[in-house]
């Protein structure tokens, strides 16, 4: 069991400690947290629950120590942020098993770099180049001329197709794909109808360092070229990012979001969830797209859209609450007319 002063919290977050100090024991949420846990109170709201909960340490936002005098409390300019850093010191990590299994498969001319684990019935074609301390769990497919970097952790049966490149400290998680074919093909006419001839592919896909794929989401390969997820990048499961895309850094791409080929996300830009990009699409720099929302063309930078086709979200926002009085405003306007004539 992890135990750390709430003194030595403060410092590595950057906080302002007020109270006693003593170890805390772990992290948890406010009903559930026992009286060496820490818990945090990011509004108002949370303030009465807390008060009551058993845990006598608090992480919560400057100013909040007011309503906490029994307790200790750290606060800070900005709890999510700050939270996020503590989760990772009481982060629960099972130690890999280190090492090259006896029942993992390696073809001839595979390059790997010790310490790694790999784990049994991974199999790893020719070419292939792993770095150390990557972490291939069970039923791993990583395809010829792939390379993962170092530190790198690929969850069990996630396939990595041939000439896949992968950066260090990456986490790759359960039933992902990366490198399967885009979806492309032409139609040919052919008697009273078409026939679909497939578009083969022959580019690759690079994943920069510190990024994270959620479980099951898929990136294909480009036509030509790169398809590209940038340094820092976030990508939820169930995520579909298609061929020749590029993705900035320190994007965030939530669950069920489909980015159709050779669309461009530039840095920082947040997807939220259903959000469907169009092919050819170009989201600007710092850019939000609300959830269920649709792109088609351009999205300045810093911009903030939503609906379908997206358009600047506080315009959206007025337009739905619009939408639902058209009934009464359409009953309005029929009786406008009736006294017209």
């Amino acid at each position: 069991m992890k135990k750390i002063k709430i003194s030595e919290l403060a410092k590595i977050i950057k906080g302002n400690l007020i109270g006693e100090d003593f170890e805390i024991e772990g992290i948890n949420a406010i009903p559930l947290a026992k009286e060496k846990e820490l818990i945090f109170v990011d509004s108002l709201k949370r303030v009465a629950e807390a008060q009551k909960a058993k845990a006598k340490a608090i992480l919560c936002p400057e100013g909040f120590a007011i309503h906490f005098p029994d307790k200790s409390v750290i606060e800070v300019k900005d709890v999510r942020v700050a939270f996020a850093r503590i989760s990772e010191i009481f982060k629960k990590e099972i130690e890999p098993l280190w090492g090259i299994s006896s029942q993992a498969f390696i073809e001839e001319g595979v390059k790997i770099e010790e310490p790694c684990a790999i784990y049994p019935w991974v199999y790893i074609q020719k070419g292939a180049v792993i770095k150390k301390e990557a972490v291939l769990f069970p039923g791993v497919f990583i395809g010829a001329h792939a390379e993962i970097g170092e530190n790198t952790i690929i969850f069990p049966n996630a396939v990595i197709y041939p000439y896949t490149k992968i950066g260090k400290n990456c986490i790759v998680h359960a039933g992902v794909v990366i490198g399967a074919d885009g979806f492309g093909f032409a139609q040919e006419p052919y008697e009273d109808g078409y026939q679909n001839i497939k578009i083969y592919h022959f580019g690759s896909v690079k994943i920069e360092d510190e990024v994270e794929i959620g479980a099951n989401s898929t990136i294909d390969r480009a036509v030509f070229g790169e398809t590209i997820i940038g340094e820092g990048t976030k990508i939820d499961n169930l995520v579909q990012v298609g061929h020749n895309v590029k993705v900035g850094k320190q994007n965030i791409l939530v669950s069920h979001t489909a980015i159709g080929g050779s669309a461009v996300l530039e840095d920082y830009v947040m997807l939220a969830g259903q959000v469907g990009i169009a092919p050819y699409s170009q989201i600007g720099k710092g850019a939000k797209v609300a959830a269920k929302s649709g792109v088609v063309g351009k999205i300045p930078a810093g911009a903030e859209v939503a609906g379908i086709p997206a358009i600047k979200a506080s315009i959206w926002r007025k337009a739905a609450v619009i939408f639902a009085k058209l009934p009464e405003i359409y009953r309005e306007f029929k009786k406008f007319l009736k006294n017209q004539t």
